[in-house]
């Protein structure tokens, strides 16, 4: 028996036997039904199953899923009810268009194109780089799509430039670009694939403009920060001549004059973004304008039916519709009235402000992701814990997911983000994991600073 095996084996059974203590073993009461303490049951399960890794977490959220049917805590119907709704649907969209849109070629062209515009210097670099990703984050979710894409260049820049493997140069040139393509992509619905999830958790679709209007504080302390932190902190002591970027204009040179895949994804892209940004004027669900858009990648053969199949990302669709669905069972059974009457007395120092609230999440949440691996997992206990509590102190739950989902992005250690490790070993020719370990620590900072700035804007739009 293989030691995977064995892992599944006690982490499952392990899983259930906590359950159905749980379910089982304490007392009815007025605030506690039997059905009550059988969904925290299935519910401590699913987190063991997680935190084990015993299952992944898609299959971790069906697992209980299936158990809360078991248990007649629900029916088929009420912990598959979510796959009907719009967050879902948009999820689906969104990643189908990714497809679409990285098949078309567009978000390298655009790329290439921002890179020629600067010189081969430290400075000029950076500021490229740092364009080359801001610019083209709203266009495609998929983080590793668009840092793979970058990765060969930035390789190439720092041999061209003569900048030394794993020096705070190569280091900045690398961050800049990973914190446009990869982290601040979470301020946008179409940035990255962690916002259908965050959506998951929140239990409801935002617009893509209600999104980037709740997120843009944190977005703009975020470019800015990143910028002077790569600009100066890694700049070269000594004065640098510019290098030769030449490579990159050749690059640019063999895209040769825009192709038809190419103005069909400008169009289409186009197009989706007008429609939502006004999506208040017509009214059209967001996540039917990503379905829209993924009819017109087909029709125009950017998308073939095998893709669909192969890079739809089903697992993580699969994993927020049953946490929804399994979110909406905890307040129907009085399970949130009961976990808020015995957590609040507690919790209510911290939850008294937002300035005391923000912050202390946010640390809360790089301390928790040193012991919990998954993020999805981390982001449930959150949910779990504070999620009852907040309607009482007028804290949205936006404020809680996002402010936790994005802390949780962090690359402290390799264990904690293996998908951002991976994105770093690609780099390999400029940085390794000890000298990209240090841009986690910047970020860490960065984040905190700018959840702490976006606390006026959050309360202006009555979110906290």
């Amino acid at each position: 028996m293989s030691k995977e095996t064995r892992k599944t084996i006690l982490g499952v059974i392990g899983g259930l036997i906590v359950m159905l203590l749980i379910a089982y073993l304490p007392p009815e009461s007025e605030m506690m039904t039997r059905q009550g303490w059988q969904y925290l049951g299935c519910f401590a399960f699913m987190l063991i199953a997680m935190i084990s890794k015993a299952l992944p977490d898609w299959a971790a959220v069906l697992a209980t899923m299936v158990l809360l049917v078991a248990l007649k805590v629900g029916t088929v119907g009420n912990v598959t009810a979510q796959f009907a709704s719009s967050t879902v649907w948009l999820c689906i969209g969104v990643f189908i268009m990714s497809i679409g849109v990285n098949n078309s070629g567009i978000m390298k062209r655009l790329a290439l194109w921002i890179l020629t515009k600067f010189p081969g210097t430290y400075s000029g670099q950076v500021t490229a780089m740092m364009l080359a990703g801001v610019i083209t984050t709203p266009i495609i979710p998929s983080s590793t799509a668009k840092s793979s894409m970058m990765a060969p260049v930035i390789n190439q820049t720092c041999e061209a430039v003569g900048i030394e493997k794993n020096s705070k140069q190569a280091l900045g040139l690398w961050f800049a670009n990973f914190m446009g393509t990869n982290q601040l992509g979470m301020a946008f619905v179409s940035g990255s694939v962690y916002v259908a999830l965050m959506m998951g958790f929140i239990g409801e679709s935002l617009s893509w403009g209600t999104w980037i209007r709740n997120a843009v504080v944190w977005y703009v302390v975020g470019i800015v920060l990143t910028y002077l932190f790569c600009r100066f902190f890694c700049k070269p002591t000594e004065e640098q001549k510019a290098g030769s970027v030449e490579f990159i204009k050749e690059q640019y040179a063999a895209l040769g004059k825009f192709s038809l895949k190419e103005k069909q994804g400008v169009i289409i892209v186009g197009l989706a973004l007008v429609l939502w940004l006004t999506q208040k004027v017509h009214g059209i669900d967001a996540g039917m304008i990503a379905i829209l858009a993924d009819v017109a990648f087909v029709a125009c053969g950017l998308i073939t039916p095998p893709e669909i199949g192969a890079k739809g990302m089903w697992t993580i669709t699969l994993f927020v519709g049953g946490v929804l669905s399994i979110a909406g069972l905890m307040q129907s059974l009085g399970v949130s009235t009961w976990i808020a009457s015995i957590l609040g007395p507690i919790l209510a120092p911290v939850l008294s402000s937002p300035y005391i609230f923000i912050p202390c999440l946010v640390i809360l949440t790089y301390v928790l992701r040193l012991v919990i691996v998954s993020q999805s997992c981390c982001m449930a206990v959150m949910v779990a814990i504070f999620g009852p509590l907040l309607p009482e102190y007028g804290i949205s739950l936006f404020v809680l997911v996002f402010t936790s989902w994005v802390s949780g992005t962090c690359w402290n250690t390799a264990y904690q983000n293996p998908a951002t490790a991976g994105l770093i070993a690609m780099a390999d020719r400029a940085v390794d994991y000890n000298t990209a370990q240090k841009g986690s620590f910047a970020f860490c900072v960065i984040n905190l600073i700018g959840m702490i700035c976006s606390v006026p804007l959050w309360q202006m739009l009555g979110l906290c």
